[in-house]
């Protein structure tokens, strides 16, 4: 079967010098289909070019899900070659057939492979890291039930590195509760995990937890400066408002980076322009803390009874709470199941001029409300809030 299937394409383009051998081996092989091990006991031996000369002779064929087993067997097959006849030749061979054509499945062959003795130089090793870490980077995207599949403690710790830099670029939330769990007190692998997190913040919106939160504030202390300023640069990209006291403190810091760093995360943060002085944004935040200890409580209570120009007061003056503005979105969320009609549009109004990404997903579940008003009132605060619109066909029309 395999060899009709190769004649056609071999007659009509001549298969190139490299292709002839595996051409040869799998026209052999008569209607049987190769096995994983058949494939590396024959092909691995010739290195990772063996991979690369099969993908050549099948072509887009190499993707029928009658292949599926094979390749996905490939890493394991290798591991156990591995096992007796050690090479860097059949290494490179199983993590490139890991990387083009596995799942989670060959996640522990693919680590293993990592792990099996190497006496090659610390330049070959490091290969072997960043190989695992575009393998497993590629086997995430390939398949999302991957991730949290892997068992993050077998993996050899001078290959965690280059992991979590191939993380950062996952667009993937769960990608965040990996990168910190690295956060283990190694300052190396601290430094590529705050970098991850700071590309995956600018990349997609994240909702951390305050625990997690709590782990990258940690850092503001640390002896390395080039931790304290990652830190800065994650949190500001996070919008952590609670670390805005700290971020303060480190703006005399004895490090330039870390100074310049914690500005740029306070101006993003709070969306002020002060200049770099720790007292003038110390002056501010004790304002602010100032408003949250003796105002929002009576605004809050105030804002469901308020009509015209009070209510437009009241939610100018939530508006400028912008170093509590998650607190003030909690509070706000607790009440939209106790209101309804005019009261649940006000509130609605009260959460956009917070510009809280927290209440996209309750906002989200109002739009399918059983009032008309409210679907409209949803569809618009989701438009402020992510600036794209999620309509509803009743939505549109009152629109």
């Amino acid at each position: 079967m395999i060899s009709s299937l190769l004649l056609l394409p071999l007659f009509v383009t001549p298969a190139l010098p490299q292709e002839a051998p595996v051409v040869h081996w799998l026209q052999n092989q008569g209607a049987a289909h190769p096995t994983a091990k058949e494939l590396v006991t024959e092909l691995g031996q010739r290195g990772a070019k063996g991979l690369l000369d099969l993908e050549r002779a099948l072509g887009a064929r190499i993707t029928h899900p009658a292949w599926e087993r094979t390749l996905n067997g490939l890493p394991q097959q290798a591991v156990l070659r591995m096992q007796t006849t050690p090479s860097a030749e059949l290494r490179i061979f199983g993590m490139l057939a890991a990387h083009r054509h596995g799942n989670a499945e060959c996640l522990g062959a693919l680590v293993q492979l990592s792990k099996l003795p190497d006496t090659t130089a610390l330049p070959q090793r490091q290969q072997t890291g960043a190989r695992l870490a575009d393998a497993l980077a590629a086997i995430f995207r390939r398949d999302h039930q991957a991730l949290p599949k892997l068992n993050w403690n077998t993996i050899p710790r001078e290959h965690l590195p280059p992991l979590a830099d191939r993380l950062g670029g996952l667009a993937d939330p769960r990608a965040f509760e990996a990168l910190i769990r690295l956060m283990d007190g190694e300052t190396g692998l601290e430094q590529a995990a705050l970098s991850a997190i700071a590309h995956l913040a600018r990349t997609i919106s994240l909702q951390p937890a305050d625990a997690e939160l709590r782990r990258v504030r940690y850092r503001l202390e640390h002896p390395a400066f080039s931790l304290r300023m990652l830190a800065c640069q994650a949190l500001g990209l996070l919008h952590d408002e609670e670390s805005a006291h700290l971020l303060q403190e480190r703006l005399s810091d004895p490090s330039s980076s870390v100074r310049s760093a914690a500005h740029t995360a306070l101006k993003r943060i709070t969306g002020l322009r002060l200049h770099a002085g720790p007292k003038a944004w110390l002056s501010w935040i004790r304002e602010q803390d100032n408003w949250w200890n003796e105002r929002s409580s009576k605004v809050l209570s105030a804002l469901p009874l308020a009509r015209g120009a009070e209510r437009t007061a009241l939610l100018r003056e939530l508006a400028g709470a912008r170093l509590h503005r998650r607190a003030l979105t909690r509070e706000l969320l607790s009440l939209l199941d106790q209101s309804q009609g005019e009261s649940l549009r006000l509130l609605l109004s009260a959460i956009v001029a917070l510009d809280s990404p927290q209440a996209l997903p309750a906002i989200t579940l109002l739009l399918s409300h059983p009032e008309r008003e409210v679907r409209t009132a949803a569809n618009q605060a989701l438009y402020a809030l992510r600036g794209s619109r999620t309509s509803t066909p009743d939505s549109r029309d009152a629109l």
